[in-house]
């Protein structure tokens, strides 16, 4: 929800919702890798899902710590929009969404190990497993997407210099905070 909150701000709701797109095609790629047998992978490698969390927690960081460099670089302008982040292509949010799942130990664990929990032997795996993670994508559009719409609106309805700069520090803050926590949880 912070990335989709930091690209409201930046880029307004179409911005937010192209990164909800890229999101649920991590959302899509996980559960398709995990019906193909990833998580057979995760057993028998660890350290794999060690990997994806200090990843997911360097990415957190850098995101965070890039909203924070933003306003930092600011001096007063107050637009949080910046020349830059117009000029970047559409596809660079879609690519945003799918680094921030595919790096989310927590989104991996789900589809790769919570999921499957949910079938039972007699069931046929592939359309069970399709329904569920079908339904869990559904979702996560659904919800992001209204999220998306709301922050996107109300990020055009605030276009005070410190209020804008207020919400970025908060959702910078919490990106770093997540990653401290994800690197530190061990």
């Amino acid at each position: 929800m912070a990335v989709v909150m930091e690209a409201a701000l930046e880029r307004g709701r179409s911005g937010a919702l192209l990164t909800v797109v890229g999101i649920n095609i991590a959302n899509s790629s996980l559960a398709l890798a995990s019906m193909l047998g990833f998580s057979a992978a995760l057993h028998q490698w660890p350290e794999l899902l060690r990997g994806v969390r200090i990843c997911g927690a360097g990415y957190l960081a850098y995101l965070g710590l890039t909203i924070l460099y933003r306003i930092g670089t600011k001096q007063g302008t107050g637009d949080l929009r910046s020349r830059a982040g117009r000029r970047r292509p559409e596809s660079s949010a879609v690519v945003r969404g799918i680094l921030t799942n595919l790096l989310n130990p927590s989104v991996v664990l789900f589809y790769l190990l919570v999921l499957p929990q949910f079938i039972g032997a007699a069931d046929p795996f592939v359309r069970r497993f399709s329904l569920l993670a079908g339904t869990h994508i559904s979702m996560s559009l659904l919800w992001l997407s209204s999220y998306a719409l709301a922050v996107g609106t109300l990020s055009e309805r605030l276009e005070r210099p410190w209020v804008r700069r207020s919400i970025a520090i908060l959702t910078g803050s919490v990106l770093v905070f997540l990653a401290a926590r994800l690197l530190l949880s061990g």
